[in-house]
């Protein structure tokens, strides 16, 4: 690996940490709001984890703290894995409480997800621009003196919705484009793009009629480019709520496919699927862009949307699965389900870590482009 490669790296692997971190902190800090509101007692909040570094200060129960860890943060709550006497003990609280205080955890990743996409949608309003990819010598396009990079901005005074990024959508946004193109297919248009720097000018090009040796009626390939227009605080806000949904669903999705390659063929790394390798890799190819800022923005939402579902699932180990044994406690008694939590809890977090070793073995492979 090169020099640069190497401060690339450990670039995209400082940023993927500054942004993790905060988004756990941010978790826990829901749990510790939460605890409080239910006056259940909070005897530590830390950041990072064991060993201790050092006591930041203390209020009336709880001591903040420095550990040596700086892979998020903890609450630790009087009672969460013990027995005891204090009648403010999580494990002496009503059933509801305590599956409020692990429910808040994950409704603040949704907060926080919810936030920064309508910081996003408001302050960028990144939407997907049509932009010509390359052009065919000899075609139309390149007959009429278009580029590639040059962005169409209508056909013929018609213009085309250009969606939003929020809308984290897999469809074909060159589709209308095309279709249109080819129902002019042989007819003289009017074509208004822009160049890169946003200039724009007409052109009048004749389209032909596709055959299988020149495909299309324009002559070019189509792509898109991000790029950022006004936004308003009501249309932001909508986006927000929406785009953090189908975050959400792009996860649940990929899971889907995680247990489908799984099951069919655990050789082959997940398509679109990606663990803290790939994760840090991508941050590291962003933070040189132009529009860093609204990429790392926008990537840190899908994160704390992602680590919100995360955190349902009903592994012990994660909020999910202790709200779980919250339940089962109440149904068949503590000495009842003490065994099985134990057990629960060490499988659980044998099959996270393999799972992400899994991962990370397909993200090392990937990013050393083997």
């Amino acid at each position: 690996m090169s020099l640069v490669g190497l401060v690339s790296g450990i670039g995209g692997v400082v940023g993927l940490f500054l942004i993790l971190i905060p988004l756990v902190l941010l978790h826990e800090f829901g749990h510790f709001i939460m605890a409080r509101l239910a006056r259940i007692r909070v005897l530590e909040f830390g950041l990072g984890f064991p060993p201790r570094a050092r006591v930041l200060g203390h209020d009336h129960e709880t001591e903040y703290t420095l550990n040596y860890l700086p892979i998020g943060g903890f609450v630790r709550l009087e009672g969460e894995e013990t027995d005891s006497d204090d009648p403010r003990a999580f494990t002496n609280s009503s059933l509801p409480k305590q599956l409020i205080v692990l429910a808040a955890g994950v409704a603040m990743n949704l907060l926080v997800a919810v936030f920064l996409f309508f910081v996003v949608a408001w302050a960028f309003n990144p939407v997907i621009q049509t932009t010509i990819g390359g052009v065919q010598a000899g075609s139309p396009a390149a007959t009429a003196g278009l580029q590639a990079g040059d962005s169409i901005v209508s056909i013929d005074g018609r213009t085309y919705r250009k969606p939003s990024v929020l809308e984290f959508s897999n469809a074909d946004f060159t589709d209308s484009w095309r279709q249109d193109l080819l129902s002019h297919a042989g007819q003289t248009v009017n074509i208004i793009v822009a160049d890169a720097n946003g200039k724009e000018r007409t052109v009048v090009v004749t389209l032909r009629v596709p055959t299988a040796e020149k495909a299309g009626a324009l002559g070019v390939s189509m792509g898109g480019s991000y790029v950022t227009t006004a936004g308003d605080p009501v249309s932001a806000a909508g986006l927000a709520v929406s785009g953090t949904g189908r975050a959400m669903n792009l996860f649940l999705g990929a899971v889907g496919d995680i247990g489908k390659q799984l099951a069919t063929n655990p050789s082959q790394a997940p398509p679109g699927v990606q663990g803290p390798v790939g994760m840090a890799a991508d941050i590291a190819s962003v933070v040189s862009q132009p529009n860093a800022l609204m990429i790392l923005l926008l990537l840190a939402g899908v994160i704390s949307a992602n680590l919100a579902l995360v955190n349902v699932l009903p592994l012990p180990v994660l909020d999910g699965g202790k709200m779980v044994i919250m339940v089962l406690k109440r149904l068949f008694g503590s000495k009842g389900v003490g065994a099985f939590e134990a057990f629960a809890y060490v499988a659980s977090f044998a099959l996270l870590l393999a799972f992400m070793g899994w991962i990370t073995f397909f993200d090392i492979l990937r990013v050393s482009g083997q």
